[in-house]
């Protein structure tokens, strides 16, 4: 028998071997833990899996091909199939995860993508689940510079979920690589996203987490990422806040607290020969006395009624120079009828 469809009736077999046995096991069954026999029925439909791979563009890489990616070699029991759609590099030795909740807050989603921006500029690959909120953020981040992505999917290549990241869909596989352990055609099911958090670890050299509540699926990430030895990075967050409770927990636990990506860059650079530095630095740029005044104001948290009700200028004047200052990438707008602070912005007034 051709020894990649060898792999692939071993592969079927197994995935049928654990949704029989427990389909909510937290961990992959290691080799030993496949049927002995390839069946008929498995066999067949492994040759229909790899035509079916074919007329899809989805490669099948085994872990003895030169395309597996090397991080992932590397991890107690590893895949020994991915279905990839896209392409893995040499390069994306050099990634970072970057996950989170799907409740996202408009901060955060902006930290995230201003962290993978960076991190892309430098020439990391930005690793993430493909999910609403803080993973999506980091991806397009990643894509806006021009930048590598890889998403680690809970099923197959060629399933769209969410359907809101339809567009996610269609561009990453031109920078980077959707990756599954899932064949073509697998439909996401609850239990499948630990195992592809596992992915995710795997893949990164470390791991950040952005925004994440006290049972987000980011925690089990950062568990798989301590199991495989990577360190877990964390960005703070409110006290207050919900989604904040995850990764505040984290820091208190020992996580490395980051805020940016020359904050990631460091920290990583304490266990591996060579990282980049952050390139392409957001220039800082003269402001205004009045532009000044409303970024100090936009610093304090208050709102747009809060700044105009408070200022000696007028209100088409204050919209004016936040305007200004956001196609600057100096603030953003959120819901609710406020601003945040960018890097730049945050930069200005510290």
């Amino acid at each position: 028998m051709d020894e990649l469809l060898h792999k692939m009736t071993l592969v079927l077999a197994k995935s049928s071997y654990i949704h029989q046995e427990d389909t909510q096991r937290d961990s992959l069954p290691g080799l030993s833990d496949y049927p002995p026999k390839s069946e008929p029925q498995y066999v067949e439909e492994a040759k229909r899996l790899m035509d079916l791979c074919a007329q899809l563009h989805v490669d099948i890489v085994s872990i003895d091909d030169s395309q597996y990616p090397e991080n992932l070699r590397t991890i107690p029991d590893p895949p020994s199939i991915l279905f990839v759609k896209g392409s893995t590099m040499p390069t994306d030795r050099l990634s970072v995860g970057l996950v989170g909740t799907r409740r996202a807050s408009g901060a955060g989603k902006q930290i995230a993508s201003e962290i993978a921006e960076d991190l892309a500029r430098a020439g990391i690959t930005i690793v993430s689940g493909l999910a609403y909120g803080i993973d999506a953020a980091a991806h397009r981040g990643a894509l806006s510079v021009g930048g590598r992505t890889i998403a680690c999917l809970g099923q197959g290549p060629d399933v769209v979920y969410p359907k809101s990241n339809f567009d996610l869909y269609g561009t990453i596989p031109s920078n980077g690589a959707l990756v599954s352990e899932y064949p073509p055609g697998t439909e996401a099911k609850p239990w499948h996203f630990p195992r592809r958090n596992r992915l995710i670890a795997g893949l990164s050299l470390g791991l950040v987490v952005i925004e994440a509540g006290e049972k987000s699926g980011a925690l089990i990430t950062a568990d798989w990422a301590l199991r495989q030895g990577k360190p877990v990075m964390a960005v703070p967050g409110s006290v207050k806040s919900i989604v904040c409770r995850g990764t505040n927990r984290l820091i208190q636990d020992g996580a490395y607290l980051v805020t940016c990506a020359e904050d990631v860059l460091s920290f990583l650079r304490k266990e591996n020969e060579y990282m980049p530095e952050v390139c392409g630095t957001r220039r800082m740029e003269a402001l205004t006395l009045e532009e000044s005044v409303v970024l100090e104001a936009v610093g304090r948290g208050e709102s747009l009624d809060q700044i105009c009700s408070g200022m000696n200028m007028p209100v088409s004047k204050i919209i004016a120079i936040l305007s200004s200052l956001e196609v600057r990438g100096i603030v953003h707008s959120v819901a609710g009828g406020k601003y945040i602070l960018s890097n730049i912005g945050d930069a200005h007034i510290n």
